[in-house]
């Protein structure tokens, strides 16, 4: 249980704005292109995205493809998943009330 709690404090250490958060959980769905993710960000999260995109990936929580022009979940980042799943869980009950 310690070690979970350390992970969790690091892990806010590292992801400091709503909108990193925000693109991380469209992130755990899947790879998206810079576009795709910033069609999914409300107006005022999409100034911030290029500068949470940024962040996410000098911290290597996030990668880019250039294969495939999508951003993904670098594998530091995939650690993250059971996390993500959590909140989008707790999002989506939440919202169904």
């Amino acid at each position: 249980m310690t070690s979970t709690i350390r992970g969790l404090a690091t892990t806010q250490a590292l992801v400091t704005h709503p909108v990193q958060w925000q693109l991380l959980l469209l992130l755990a769905n899947g790879p998206r292109t810079g576009a795709g993710l910033w069609r999914e960000l409300s107006w005022h999260q999409r100034c911030r995205c290029g500068d949470g995109l940024w962040r996410l990936c000098h911290h290597q929580l996030i990668m880019f493809h250039v294969k495939h022009g999508t951003w993904q979940l670098s594998p530091l980042g995939e650690t993250l998943r059971p996390v993500l799943t959590a909140i989008q869980t707790c999002t989506q009950q939440k919202g169904d009330q």
